[in-house]
């Protein structure tokens, strides 16, 4: 007699196994997640098994940052396994640092389907083998942390899993034991999906198809158009200027432009950066220009900012062919990003739309879905942004540097341009600070019920108190991921212990003393450059320890450095920031922040 059909979904950040744990309950071997693939069945002791592979969140993103598209696409694929999921299996890697972003994504996405959702959900650990079950059970029980949490929401459940042993039946009968046993907590019953909810997605995704269907012609009709009436030619020398918020891509995308690393990523970025190249026989200048605040509206923005965008555009000697305006595609952009993004981009003024393109990073994350798609999901604001830009827009995917077709179309993108509109030509108003202020004194903005004392002393003892928080991740990650290679004179690494200086933290009187809608502004852009970060470090320490050329000290040091300089790029923003608004003199200085 066959047994009760088990099915599950799997839920977890990019690269944390849950396609190889699929693999290792149904002894197979796919490679990658796709969405042919995402929905896999088979049959373990006479049990028809029902597997569900989620998309996974790429970076430790604030949940509200995380794209529509993103979260639509989550509960899409839950929603595949009809009629309900008897366990929720949320894949973490034993080896990787669970920060608290993590489990807010985690809470607010889960929880979107129901309230007793928690009572059929496991953790599954991955790369059991490379951490010893001890060391996990003590990251279970650190008093605070955002796992302890997780798993108490998880009323204690939870595997550790072997991913590179695929014989191993032993920890899948395990794993069904313990899933079973949520079965039988349940009554037998399984999840219930709602499915006034599975209709209402279903119908919002078939829209978005129909509106990116349809954007796609028009672009495609729009360029044909360009090509027939403009006379399209082939520059040969071509100048670009890369504009966008800080840590938003800019550097990556004019190191794929220029085919060679030339920007350096995560560095302290003070000035406009030139740097020239041979790109399909044409002679290319890319413009790299310091990032403005994502969250922080533009009066906000240091004043090297924009000094370093006009700039940019006084070094062309012929003024530039095109700006890339660099968006991340795997985030929200929402009304609050158009202000801000509108305001950033004033200063050159208003022709300025006519020469930019929007240029999506990130293109990656999104391999099953069309750019277009994200547009439309996004909803008003993203759609104005490409409309202001005449419905110019490109997607890059900057892990893969050797796709130079993204790179040729991109550069036949602004030769169509400068075919339809010429050469930019800079015309700052002299009036443009009054006017703006007029317009933005129209629109609610939480920056306005902040003022400039809070913002100076709360933006300093903010951005201390995140710094120390990441320093004590940031070493913690260091050892999980350093540990081998700095144990390997053992005597060495007891004298020399890799520690950061960890400050005590601010006192937390005076973090409650935080007017709310500051608190709001910095954990946004706090978190965001906290998760960009740790992803950064992380990705320099692999490089570090799989280094053979480096002694043991060297590796200390150039772990230390790359927290360092990561935290400084942060800390110059910071300190700029403040001092602009300590200088009463300062000549950029608005009427809008008189009004705080």
């Amino acid at each position: 007699m066959m047994k009760q059909e088990l099915r599950a979904v799997l839920i977890g950040r990019q690269h944390c196994g849950k396609t190889s744990v699929i693999n290792t309950i149904l002894k197979t071997r796919t490679e990658a997640e796709g969405d042919e693939d995402v929905k896999r069945e088979g049959f373990i002791d006479d049990r028809r098994v029902s597997l569900v592979e989620t998309p996974g969140w790429w970076k430790t993103f604030n949940p509200i940052d995380y794209s529509n598209l993103s979260k639509l696409q989550l509960i899409r694929r839950i929603y595949l396994i009809s009629p309900g999921p008897h366990a929720v299996l949320i894949v973490i890697r034993a080896d990787s640092a669970f920060t608290d972003p993590d489990g807010r994504f985690l809470e607010e996405h889960l929880e979107l389907l129901g309230p007793n959702v928690w009572t059929h959900t496991l953790v599954i650990f991955t790369r059991g083998d490379l951490i010893k079950p001890e060391d996990i059970e003590q990251r279970i029980q650190e008093e605070g942390s955002a796992l302890k949490r997780l798993i108490e929401k998880c009323e204690n459940k939870y595997h550790v899993f072997n991913n590179s042993n695929h014989h191993d039946q032993t920890q899948v009968k395990e794993l069904f034991n313990k899933i079973e046993g949520i079965v039988k907590t349940s009554k037998g019953k399984h999840f219930n999906i709602d499915l006034e909810k599975v209709k209402e997605v279903n119908e919002q995704w078939e829209e978005i198809q129909t509106r990116a269907n349809s954007r796609k012609s028009r672009v495609q009709k729009e360029r044909s158009i360009v090509k027939e009436k403009a006379y399209v030619r082939r520059l040969e020398e071509i100048s670009i200027v890369v504009l966008g918020w800080v840590l938003g891509g800019k550097s990556s995308a004019g190191n794929t432009i220029l085919n060679r690393d030339e920007f350096a990523i995560g560095g302290k970025t003070r000035e406009c950066t030139r740097r020239f190249g041979d790109v399909d026989g044409r002679k290319i200048t890319v413009l790299d220009t310091p990032g403005w605040w994502k969250y922080f509206a533009s009066e906000l923005n240091p004043d090297f900012i924009r000094s370093a965008i006009l700039e940019s555009v006084s070094e062309c000697k012929k003024f530039p062919n095109a700006m890339l305006l660099v968006i991340p595609a795997d985030t929200t952009f929402q009304e609050e990003q158009k202000r801000i993004t509108e305001q950033n981009m004033s200063i050159l003024g208003d022709d300025v739309w006519k020469h930019t393109i929007v240029l999506f990073t990130w293109g990656d994350r999104f391999k099953d879905i069309s750019i277009e798609q994200h547009i439309e999901s996004e909803g008003e604001a993203l759609q104005w942004l490409v409309e202001k830009c005449r419905n110019r827009y490109h997607v890059f995917d900057n892990t893969d540097k050797k796709n130079r077709d993204q790179v040729t179309e991109l550069l036949q993108k602004i030769d169509e341009m400068v075919a339809e509109n010429s050469l930019f030509r800079l015309k700052t108003q002299k009036n443009h600070d009054e006017k703006s202020c007029q317009e933005t004194d129209k629109q609610e903005d939480l920056n306005m019920q902040i003022r400039l004392k809070d913002i100076c002393h709360f933006l300093d003892e903010g951005f201390k108190r995140k710094a120390e928080e990441i320093r004590r991740k940031i070493e913690k990650l260091c050892m999980d991921i350093m540990e081998d290679c700095l144990n390997l004179e053992e005597s060495q690494s007891m004298d020399q212990p890799l520690t950061y200086q960890v400050k005590p933290p601010v006192d937390p009187l005076q973090q409650d003393s935080i007017p709310e809608p500051i608190k709001t502004l910095l954990e946004r852009e706090f978190s965001r450059w906290e998760s960009i970060i740790i992803d950064g470090v992380q990705e320099t320490l692999q490089d570090i320890k799989s280094s053979f050329e480096l002694s043991q000290a060297e590796k200390r040091q150039k772990s230390l450095d790359a927290v360092e300089r990561w935290l400084q790029n942060c800390y110059h923003y910071v300190q700029h920031t403040i001092d602009k608004i300590q200088d009463p003199e300062s000549a950029t200085r608005t009427k809008r922040l008189k009004k705080y």
